[in-house]
Parts: C-alpha cells; sequence; structure tokens
C-alpha cells in the first residue's frame, strides 16, 4: 500500500551535454588508457634510486626481462624486472646469464644477492616461484630492538623452501639461505598463473574493468578483452573468477545502503549539476521504494517540442525487484525517438498511473499531449482519460499485432487485420470489408475481434484521418523502442543499474539526434522529381527524414488531375481524381484566412 506523501528532490540533470562513443572507439579508449598506465608504472619504477630490479646481479651476469631486453638500472648493475605496488610485474627473475647464454633462474642464483627491501626480495622470489610451480607465503621474521633484521619466505603450505635475508648497515637485503627441495609435485607452466599467491588485480585492471562496466559492456566479454589485449589467458594475474568476484564486489560497495537509497543518492546527485532536472518518488507502508519517476532538462525542452504526440510504453520484467518500468517517448523533427520521462511503479493499479500523469504534467508545465499511443489496457486508459480527457487514444500497431497472434489463432485473419489497420479506407468501404472477412472465416463471436472492433476509432486509419500522430501508425516505432530500450536492461538488475542503464539508453538517442542535425544541416538533397523550385524549397525546409516525405508527394502531383473548385463561406474546395481511377473525386479544403488546408 503506497502512501501518496511525496518527496519531491530537486533532482537536477546533467549539464545538458552527453557524449557516446561506439565500440571501437571504445576499445581504442581502453588500449590507450592501458598503456598509459603501464607507462606510468614504469616511470614510477625508473624514478627510485635508479633501480628497476628486484636484486643486484655480479658484475659478470646480466638479467633480462621476459621480452629479451635490457629492463633498465644504472650502468654495471644489471637488474632483472620487478613487480610494482599494484601487482604489475615487469620482468626479470625468471632467466639469468651464464657464458652470454640466457637459462632459466635456478635457486642457487639467489645465493648472495641483494635487494633494496624486504618488499623487492619478496616480489623476486613470487615470481621465481610462478615460474617453478609453486606459490609463496611470508614467514617468520627476527628483529633486533625492534627492528627487523630477517624473514623467512616458505612455499605456500609447505616449510621446504626458505629464502632467508638479513639486513646489513646500508640497507640492503641479502639472501643467506635458500633450500629448493619440495616434497610436493610442482605445477607446470600452463597452470602457474592460476595459483593463489600469484593472482593479484593491478590498479590499472581495476580502473579498465570500470571503465568497460560503466559502457554497459558484459562481465564475459570483459574477460575475452582482456585476455586478448594481455596475449592470453595465462598472461593475466587474475582468473574469471577472481573477475567476476570483483564486479560483484563493486557492485554491492555502490549499494551499501540499499539499491533504493543509493539510486536516490544518484538522481540527487546529478540535481546538482542541472536544476532542470525533477524527480518524485512514494514510499510504500513499510518504508520501502514505491514509484520513482525523473525527468532531465533536456527531455522536458523535447517534451515542450515534440509533445503533442506522447506513447505511453510499458515494459515487464526489466529489473530483479519486478518494477514495472514507464518511458514516455516522442518523434522528433528527424523522425527518431526522443525521451520525455522515465518512471519505475510499484504496482498497475488507477491511482498509480494517475500520480504518473499528474506529476508528468505538473512537471513539464501544465502541457497536456494531444494524441496518447498506449497498449490498450483499461486500466492504463482509465487513468489517461482522466488526466488527459481532451487527448486522443491511439493504440499501438506493433502491440495490436502482438495481442492479435495470441487471441486469434486463425493465421489468415492477421493479413485481414492488418489491412485496414493502415489501409487509407473511405469508412463504408471499411464497414463492407471488416463485416464480409469476419463472417468468412467465421469470428463473429470470438470475444477479442469484437471487442477490438468496437475500439476501431482508436485503430483504423479510415477513423483516424485528419490527426497527426507523429509517424506512430506504423508497427516498427513502437517496436523499436521497446527493442532498443531491452538490449540494454537486465531482469537481473537492481534499481540503481537500471537507471545507470537507462541514462546510456538516453544519451545514445540524443547522439543519433545531432548526427542526423549534422547531416540535415551541412548536406544538401538531390532534386529528382523535376519540379526542381518546389523540391529545392523543401528541401531547404525539411530535416532530411522528413524531406523523404514530402517528396513522395511532391512526385504525387503529377498524378492528380484538377478537376475544379467551389466555395464553401470563407473556405475554398479544390477537386481533383487521380490518374486511373478517374470514377473517384478527392476534395481538398483550404481556409485562405488561416491558410491551413
Amino acid at each position: 500500500m503506497t502512501t501518496l506523501t511525496e518527496e519531491i528532490l530537486k533532482f537536477p540533470a546533467a549539464n545538458g551535454f552527453f557524449c557516446h562513443t561506439d565500440s571501437s572507439a571504445i576499445a581504442k579508449f581502453f588500449c590507450n588508457m592501458t598503456v598509459m598506465l603501464r607507462l606510468l608504472e614504469e616511470s614510477d619504477e625508473n624514478s627510485s634510486d635508479g633501480y628497476c630490479g628486484h636484486y643486484y646481479a655480479s658484475d659478470d651476469e646480466g638479467v633480462e626481462d621476459e621480452g629479451g631486453e635490457d629492463c633498465g638500472g644504472e650502468e654495471g648493475d644489471p637488474t632483472g624486472g620487478r613487480e610494482d605496488e599494484h601487482g604489475n610485474f615487469s620482468g626479470g627473475a625468471s632467466h639469468a646469464r651464464d657464458g652470454g647464454k640466457i637459462r632459466p633462474i635456478v635457486a642457487e642464483d639467489f645465493l648472495g644477492r641483494e635487494f633494496v627491501g624486504e618488499e623487492d626480495a619478496y616480489l623476486a622470489y613470487k615470481e621465481f616461484a610462478r615460474t617453478r610451480g609453486f606459490g609463496v607465503r611470508k614467514g617468520d621474521v627476527g628483529r633486533v630492538d625492534g627492528v627487523l633484521v630477517w624473514r623467512d619466505f616458505f612455499a605456500t603450505g609447505k616449510a621446504q623452501d626458505i629464502l632467508s635475508t638479513i639486513t646489513v648497515l646500508s640497507n640492503v637485503w641479502k639472501v643467506r639461505t635458500i633450500f629448493d627441495k619440495h616434497n610436493h609435485e610442482l605445477a607446470p607452466v600452463m597452470f602457474s598463473h592460476i595459483l593463489p599467491s600469484h593472482r593479484k588485480m593491478s590498479i590499472g585492471d581495476k580502473a579498465q574493468i570500470d571503465s568497460m562496466k560503466k559502457f554497459g559492456i558484459p562481465t564475459s566479454k570483459i574477460m575475452t578483452y582482456v585476455a586478448g589485449q594481455s596475449g592470453g589467458y595465462e598472461m593475466l594475474r587474475f582468473t574469471k573468477c577472481d573477475l567476476y568476484n570483483y564486479v560483484h564486489g563493486q557492485r554491492l560497495a555502490r549499494s551499501n545502503d540499499g539499491h533504493a537509497a543509493a539510486t536516490i543518492s544518484y538522481l540527487e546527485g546529478k540535481a546538482n549539476a542541472d536544476m532542470t532536472t525533477f524527480g518524485r518518488y512514494t514510499r510504500t507502508a513499510d518504508n520501502r521504494l514505491g514509484s520513482l519517476f525523473w525527468v532531465e532538462g533536456e527531455m522536458m525542452s523535447d517534451y515542450q517540442l515534440f509533445g503533442d504526440v506522447m506513447a505511453f510504453d510499458l515494459m515487464y520484467r526489466s529489473n530483479k525487484y519486478k518494477k514495472l518500468l514507464v518511458v514516455f517517448s516522442g518523434s522528433n523533427h528527424h523522425k527518431q525517438t526522443t525521451i520525455f520521462g522515465l518512471a519505475l511503479l510499484e504496482d498497475e493499479e488507477v491511482r498509480t498511473y494517475r500520480w504518473l500523469l499528474l506529476n508528468l504534467v505538473d512537471v513539464m508545465g501544465e502541457k497536456t499531449p494531444c494524441v496518447v499511443i498506449m497498449d490498450g489496457d483499461k486500466v492504463m486508459r482509465a487513468a489517461i482519460t482522466e488526466v488527459f480527457p481532451t487527448a486522443r487514444h491511439r493504440l499501438c500497431g506493433w502491440h495490436l499485432e502482438k495481442n492479435c497472434v495470441q487471441r486469434v489463432k486463425d493465421t489468415e485473419f492477421r493479413k485481414v487485420f492488418k489491412k485496414p489497420m493502415y489501409a487509407n479506407f473511405v469508412v463504408e468501404d471499411f464497414e463492407e470489408y471488416w463485416k464480409k472477412e469476419v463472417e468468412s472465416l467465421s469470428l463473429q463471436n470470438n470475444s477479442w475481434v469484437q471487442s477490438t472492433y468496437e475500439l476501431k476509432e482508436s485503430w483504423a486509419t479510415t477513423y483516424l484521418r485528419g490527426t497527426f500522430y507523429a509517424g506512430y501508425r506504423i508497427t516498427s516505432r513502437c517496436e523499436g523502442i521497446n527493442a532498443y530500450i531491452k538490449g540494454f536492461l537486465k531482469s537481473t538488475y537492481s534499481i540503481l543499474e537500471l537507471v545507470h542503464s537507462l541514462d546510456r539508453v538516453v544519451k545514445d538517442y540524443r547522439n543519433n539526434e545531432v548526427t542526423a542535425q549534422f547531416y540535415s544541416t551541412y548536406y544538401s538533397s538531390i532534386l529528382t522529381t523535376g519540379l526542381d523550385s518546389i523540391e529545392l524549397f523543401a528541401s531547404k525546409l525539411y530535416t532530411r527524414k522528413v524531406f523523404r516525405e514530402v517528396k513522395k508527394q511532391i512526385k504525387g502531383v503529377v498524378t492528380l488531375l484538377f478537376c475544379g473548385r467551389d466555395s464553401i463561406s470563407t473556405m475554398v474546395v479544390y477537386k481533383f481524381s487521380r490518374m486511373g481511377a478517374p470514377g473517384r473525386t478527392h476534395k481538398v479544403l483550404f481556409d485562405p484566412d488561416d491558410k491551413k488546408i
């Protein structure tokens, strides 16, 4: 039970600036970001006392990194690679020089080695252990007057491999003893990257994963991408399980105060950037989030321009809380979808729809639509009639065709039904066609056929002629909105994740509009009708998409025959017949005072 006590968030939306990148741009961005992070990490290493390796080599011995190139360090002090504090390893503890030849590092090579610190020694031993096929852990320590002077390193779970180090006055750690005898089987190289002690996500890894999730890339595809980027799964320092655990942990961290509270906080944060964004919500009797409605500044601007025709679309199973997703949308001057507002509803009661529509009208400056496109739900219709008493209702063709398939098993009727939905019948022809076809298929007693016929003024072109519907008589418009938005959603999404995904939907639609506006502004249309002066004027007046429709009408002019004109009061009636159908006369009424047809 919802207490209709509203809490108004002066949410405000995003500065009116949005950007969108395609998949190739995203991939390029991630690659550049990863390279930059690695260069920064290498720069940090090279700037610390001239050391980039784990330990000093002897004068006749050098260590190279895995790529075979010298890792750096001062001249005369060749050093091995090192893993930095973030878990990124940059080379060299797996091979050594022997008489000018490179050979694998063995335990004895560590004896007498010196390191700049305990952590450097540990990282070198970890890399050696990785190439040998065992994990490591830190062991016992020794202190003198509270100062750490030696440390043992063990093979994971065993006490057979011990690397002991001790400090000297110059603060250099030196290997004193090492044992390389194991009482367990060593893991082959192909398994070494899975050993727990060798798995750790770096800051760069986490930043890349967070960015990819922000763009809505599925976790499974992220793993595939980063593995390919690194040269294979065996080159990664984390497993698929580690990745999923990290992503899950991030999801939990974003919703520590609960998904609903986190969502409200997120929208309130957007309000700080744009004072024209508003959101309203209700609470249930047990103090949970009931319904939520929000609009952004650009949505309000679009509604003022294109809100005469508004689609009221309801989507189910869009989130794990089973809240109903409502999308208010329309068609802009490029015949593209534009979003007017979004909402999550707790139920499908009349009072809930009424609350939503009243808030929409309030936020939009009391502007109401002239036409509402909907799916025919009786409860929704009742609320719309109450809040928008003067608005004309139109049933979406896509929803009608879906319901026809579900409610009428006769496949032939689907073809019969589709024709009067879109064909330009006169009233008498429509009634005759409907009666004849329904009787021929013996569907007079079908309840859905009867109830749909009673609503004919909401779906048949015959009765809708003369009213502007912004292209919503086309089935693909409603179908496209549903399919497109659902591509961004998952039934397992929390409310916060759902809101983030809807943000991406809105940005994507706006990018489409910007692109279309660019081509309409800077590209000229090719004139093909032969009526160049009319066609040129229309091409400059309309956007490219609308001009294509106007062009069809210009082409149709040549098929019309002028039959005469009459005057009725202040109106002028023009009579035309179409070439090939001289028996039917079409009348066009023109008001010369208002310049209206």
